[in-house]
């Protein structure tokens, strides 16, 4: 039997065309790693990144890697400042707390970047809710060793929450900035995890960090989703997280915030209304136009009225840099009461 032209051409179609669209991925994943290559020389040890503070650099060795941090020397109770969560945070975020607390107070302050960001180690791990639960306690215990007041912000307060409420004993009060957890929305939608994860695992995700990571991206997300007054969005603030997001393992701790790693359980009734330590929670007034959601803040306050108390102000996410002195009013306020080493 003669063979029939047109069967065999049907045959050896599917081969050809999955020949092709082979070597076009192999010849795209080639160029990838060629960009992420040529990114990665360009790039600064994350140690080697100016200083976000000023104020004396110190670091200690954890498990995960070498940990930055600032430290104002003083007496008294120490203040332990922890930033947030972003694609480019650091302990820039807490400057403006660090230098008006280092003017009004004698106290000793602390500001420690989490690993993977700011002067921390960026290393590839498993950056997950558990490792950061760790450092934060590591750092209480062993560079603190007595009762502080922590401040954190955004996600980094829901984390310092979590600590205060494991170790009473390292913890005097709390201020939570912005802090997250009080809305129903805990990280990306699940086609958006999805996206991100299957990006990094063909190294995407990498050429994207930093293809977003640009001051004008940057500039553009602080103005529409963190600051309710675009106009006074400080181009230090921007400048930096730029300067941050571009060292040496940048996208490796922020692909787990993106793809909402990092996010553990809600913490709006199983921390939050269960802090036994005094705890003042800033958020702003108007939540609409931020990327976060403050909708259980009410509910969160009456069910812990003894050791919660809220202060709404006409802010966005970052008061310390959009309204400096409504924070600052509400702040030493707070630290003030029944506290005789604060300083008028």
């Amino acid at each position: 039997m003669r063979p029939n032209p047109e069967s065999s051409d049907r045959d050896t179609a599917w081969p050809r065309a999955l020949s092709v669209a082979g070597s076009l991925a192999l010849g795209t994943y080639a160029a990838g790693a060629v960009a992420r290559w040529v990114i990665r020389q360009r790039l600064p040890a994350p140690a080697m990144l100016p200083p976000a503070i000023d104020a004396p650099v110190r670091t200690f060795e954890g498990p995960e890697g070498r940990v930055n941090y600032y430290v104002r020397p003083g007496s008294g109770p120490p203040i332990v400042l922890v930033h947030s969560f972003n694609a480019a945070a650091s302990s820039f975020e807490m400057r403006p707390l660090f230098e008006h607390l280092a003017t009004t107070t004698d106290r000793p302050l602390f500001a420690m970047d989490w690993l993977g960001f700011g002067r921390s180690a960026r290393a590839d791990l498993a950056y997950r809710p558990a490792l950061y639960l760790h450092q934060l306690r590591s750092f209480l215990q062993e560079r603190i060793q007595q009762p502080a007041d922590l401040i954190g912000l955004s996600l980094g307060a829901e984390y310092a929450a979590r600590v205060a409420q494991e170790l009473p004993t390292l913890t005097r009060r709390l201020v939570l900035i912005s802090p997250t957890g009080l809305g129903e929305d805990r990280g990306p939608s699940a086609v958006g995890r999805f996206f991100v994860r299957a990006s990094s695992r063909v190294g995407a995700f990498e050429l994207l960090y930093y293809a977003l990571t640009q001051r004008a991206s940057i500039r553009r997300f602080y103005a529409q989703q963190v600051f309710l007054d675009p106009t006074r969005l400080p181009d230090d603030l921007v400048d930096y997280a730029y300067v941050t997001a571009h060292a040496q393992g940048a996208h490796y701790a922020p692909r787990r915030f993106v793809d909402g790693t990092l996010f553990p359980p809600s913490p709006a009734a199983s921390v939050y209304a269960r802090l036994y330590r005094p705890t003042l929670l800033v958020t702003p007034q108007e939540a609409d136009e931020v990327v976060q959601d403050f909708k259980q803040v009410a509910d969160v306050v009456a069910q812990n009225a003894r050791d919660l108390r809220r202060a709404a102000l006409d802010s966005g996410l970052l008061p310390q840099w959009e309204t400096p002195d409504a924070l600052f009013e509400v702040l030493d306020s707070f630290l003030l009461e029944n506290d005789p080493t604060h300083a008028a």
